[in-house]
């Protein structure tokens, strides 16, 4: 029986593997799904374990997707169904440079459907006409943009669809490390002590990019915010207290502070939290997949969940 082959991007990272571990929990289809995951190093452990946990459904695609000819010229035309395509800020290359040539080639070789990972701007609608100052938010936009009015231009024969994922800040920033105790001071000294920010786990990003991924009839067209909770950081200290027993990490404030003013991108990010914030519909997330608000992710997807 001929498989339907989904290509996920960055499958070894955060949202690429969500996204794999996503499509290897539904259910049997028929079609059966088969994964090509890409990879810059499939010769890296974690792409090699990734293959050995999925009994033959997870197939390794070598590749840079800002040069993505090698990725489909080995495959017949027309043999992947739809990609999941996210992008990296910070490289030396543009985001746009990694999305928008691997999603001319996945359509000229035949993919019919195209999810991409971008970010909430506040909101469903103001989305779509608020770019931000923010560096990597305009990126995003500029290939949402790109992607909706590509879509709408392509002639039948090239007709593809597509839908947007627009996750908010990641409740895995919290994860232990010195990242998660940055965040925490970051958020402490930029945002004043009522103001709310919406987190997404990324295991739920990846529920929704499989979704999109196997059924494009019902995500077509759709742009969809994701979020699971909305919380002040005294209510995310109160949680994390109640879960895990802990303090919720937190480095000097004063390095947070120092961070915020040395990068102009972190130091936008944050001032956009305080003036305008994210606006992604927590309770129509819900109604899809059961999102993580983050006690739940503390206690089921985090890496403090084996000290709780």
């Amino acid at each position: 029986m001929a498989s339907r082959n989904i290509l996920v991007v960055g499958a070894t990272g955060q949202q690429g593997g969500a996204t794999v571990d996503a499509l290897l929990a539904l259910p049997k289809s028929d079609p059966p799904i088969h994964i090509l995951a890409l990879t810059r190093n499939a010769e890296s452990p974690k792409a090699k374990a990734l293959v050995e946990s999925s009994k033959g459904v997870v197939e390794l695609v070598q590749g840079d997707s800002a040069a993505p000819k090698a990725i489909f010229e080995s495959r017949p035309k027309g043999s992947i169904a739809s990609i999941f395509v996210v992008t990296v800020p910070g490289t030396k290359v543009t985001e746009e440079q990694q999305a928008i040539p691997l999603i001319d080639a996945a359509l000229k070789h035949g993919v019919k459907h195209v999810v991409f990972s971008s970010v909430d701007r506040g909101g469903d609608e103001k989305s779509w006409t608020n770019p931000t100052n923010i560096g990597h938010f305009i990126a995003k936009h500029n290939i949402e943009l790109w992607l909706r009015d590509k879509a709408a231009k392509t002639k039948e024969e090239g007709k593809f669809t597509w839908t947007i994922l627009r996750p908010v800040a990641f409740l895995d920033n919290f994860n232990p490390g010195f990242f998660g105790s940055m965040f925490t001071a970051m958020w402490n000294s930029a945002l004043k002590p009522e103001t709310k920010l919406q987190l997404v786990s990324v295991r739920d990003i990846g529920r929704f990019a499989a979704k999109t991924l196997t059924d494009p009839a019902k995500w077509a067209g759709r742009a969809i915010g994701l979020a699971g909770d909305a919380l002040t950081l005294q209510e995310a200290k109160d949680k994390f207290k109640k879960v895990t027993g802990k303090d919720l990490p937190q480095t000097w404030t004063f390095l947070g502070s120092t961070l915020i003013w040395a990068v102009n991108d972190v130091g936008s990010m944050f001032k956009w939290f305080e003036t305008d914030g994210y606006g992604a519909d927590i309770e129509a997330c819900r109604h899809e997949v059961p999102v993580q608000d983050f006690e739940t992710w503390l206690q089921e997807s985090s890496k403090w969940k084996d000290q709780v």
